[in-house]
This record gives structure tokens, sequence and C-alpha cells, in this order.
């Protein structure tokens, strides 16, 4: 059974089914809690000796199945991660893929040949709403970058950029702990920047 862990709340730790009056219900659990999926609220575990306690014990809920621990970007992501794609080349310094940085949604795993891809669901181009289907392999993905690292990395690039019109043309490999490395990161920082050709 595929559980849908973007709708449990946060406090969940898994999901496992209750069997209460004749009926099975699926609840969310965590450590102090509980919440069925048909009820907008939680309750805590109860207890007692008494067939009349209103709330099931830990102990009451069966088939669980925890939460999976979030993707580090190792190995393919799990079927139903959200992450970014990387691009089919992640190595290349400019990529030309227009869906580079796109959300997708991991849906199955497969064999292609020898390799084992990811087949993922996104939306693009973006001015279209509808959903398309892609399949990459280990590397074409990496997790969802946090808004500090999209802005560091924005950084990064308009410091590169500042290098390159220093040095006057295009050097990829001079180290970053140059003089002209640390300058164009005082310039940077300092709050220059290129303006648009009019």
């Amino acid at each position: 059974m595929n559980v849908d862990f973007s709708k449990a709340p946060s406090w969940a730790i898994g999901y496992a089914l209750h069997a209460f009056g004749g009926e099975i219900r699926e609840v969310w659990v965590g450590e102090h809690q509980y919440q069925r999926l048909d009820q907008p609220k939680p309750f805590p575990y109860g207890g007692g000796n008494s067939d009349h306690r209103h709330n099931p014990r830990r102990s009451e809920f069966h088939f669980e199945q925890l939460r999976p621990a979030p993707w580090t970007g190792k190995g393919l992501p799990p079927v139903g991660t959200v992450c970014e794609f990387a691009g089919f080349n992640p190595e290349e310094t400019m990529p030309t893929d227009p869906r580079v940085g796109d959300q997708v949604t991991v849906i199955a795993h497969f064999m292609s040949g020898s390799f084992e891809v990811a087949a993922f669901t996104f939306y693009a181009p973006p001015e279209f709403e509808y959903l398309q289907v892609a399949q990459g392999a280990y590397g074409c993905f990496r997790p969802v970058r946090t808004p500090e690292q999209i802005a560091e990395d924005e950084r990064e690039k308009a410091i590169t950029q500042i290098l390159h019109l220093m040095l006057g043309h295009d050097q990829a490999s001079i180290h970053e702990d140059t003089v002209q490395a640390l300058c164009a990161r005082r310039i940077y920082d300092a709050g220059y920047r290129r303006q648009p050709e009019p």
C-alpha cells in the first residue's frame, strides 16, 4: 500500500489501521497522539482497564507503516518524493534543459536496459498547465533547495560573472582564494550589480 505522507500532519511518524466497532479506520500515529484520516484534529492516546476508556492505547494500532526518512540526494529518489530535476548531465556548468531546477514528483522506478531509472511528472513548460512524464537516472535529481541555498547559488553565479569581467575572459578553473576572486566577492557583497544594458 502506498501511503501519501505529504498529507500527514508534521508530528506523524507513521500510518496505521485501527479496528473499532466493526470498522477499520485509517489513522496517522505520532509519539503521543493519533488522528483519524477522516477527522480534523488529533487525540491523545488513552488507556485504563475499563471498557469505557475514551481513546485507544498506542498498542491497539496495527499494520504500521513508518514515514520514510527524507531523501538526502543519494541514489534515486524514492517513489512519491518531490525533488528538483538537476538535468540529464548535471556536471555541465550551463544546463541547456529548461526543466533544470523545476520541481518534479517521482512516480515509479524501473529498469531501462541495465540502468535503474525513475519516472517523474512535472508541469512544463511553465506557461502550460498540463502534466508531463519523463524519466531520469541517478544524478538527474537533487533535493529541493531552500530559499537560502537558491540565494547562495545566485550569489556565486553573480560573483563568477564579476570575476570573468575582471579577467576579461571566461576562466572557470581559477582558484577561489586568489586576489581576483576575493575582490569579486567583496564587490558583490558591497552591493554592486551589473546593470542591464539599455
